[in-house]
């Protein structure tokens, strides 16, 4: 991988000098020759470049649309720079492009990532009041986030959010918490719950995560019944 990326670099140092031999006129028509630089820096994880380029393409054309716009925020999020990814999205706006779903989602994960969940809901109110549906993934995110920080009772509460908006969970949201429940909460009443709720949807836990939810609920009243020995 990193071999790819220093061969990489150099090709992208390359386009990036033939960037430079466009005319004022040829340029304004090259907007996928800069597209395909941008993602190529941002892959590399060259987002200074890319933003330098982005800036560029803004004052001297082709005008970049939301695509660039949401390669160069997902690339500041990757890197766990979340307040240039704002301000490139805040830039995007005023330039009258809409953030999509994808934008929101890409920067709710580089919050998510670095568990600042406050900032990654903010960001999910704002989805919420401009989408009015949203894609599992934006919901993944933050159920991911909260599972990370143990918080499995706002995980929960966003499953069934989901729901409500009328975006399906699909099996791997379903089986991620349950394992989370399972493996750190060890609250196998919930698992076993959540995997009610798959069978009513025709979703169908695999072997291993269900004889997990056994052998957590197996330990447990191991537990109690010792508990109840001892006290007797």
């Amino acid at each position: 991988m990193e071999i790819d990326k220093e061969t990489d670099k150099e090709s992208v140092s390359l386009a990036l000098e033939m960037l430079n031999d466009y005319t004022t006129e040829d340029r304004m028509h090259a907007i996928k020759p800069f597209s395909s630089v941008i993602r190529k820096l941002c892959w590399i994880e060259d987002v200074e470049r890319a933003k330098r380029l982005l800036h560029e393409m803004i004052d001297v054309g082709p005008p970049p649309g939301n695509a660039i716009f949401n390669t160069v925020i997902s690339g500041l999020a990757k890197v766990g720079d979340m307040d240039e990814a704002m301000k490139i999205m805040r830039l995007m706006e005023s330039r009258g492009l809409k953030p999509d779903v994808y934008t929101y989602s890409v920067v709710m994960s580089g919050y998510a990532k670095g568990s600042a969940m406050e900032e990654a809901c903010k960001i999910f109110e704002e989805a919420k009041k401009k989408h009015s549906k949203l894609s599992p993934v934006t919901y993944h995110t933050l159920i991911r986030g909260f599972c990370k920080l143990e918080q499995y009772d706002v995980a929960v509460n966003l499953l069934q959010e989901m729901k409500d908006y009328g975006v399906h969970p699909n099996h791997d949201e379903y089986n991620k918490l349950i394992k989370s429940l399972c493996l750190k909460a060890l609250d196998w009443e919930t698992a076993e719950k959540l995997r009610e709720e798959m069978k009513e949807n025709d979703l169908t836990l695999n072997g291993r995560t269900t004889a997990l939810i056994n052998a957590v609920k197996e330990l447990q009243e191991e537990g109690t019944s010792l508990e109840v020995t001892a006290a007797a």
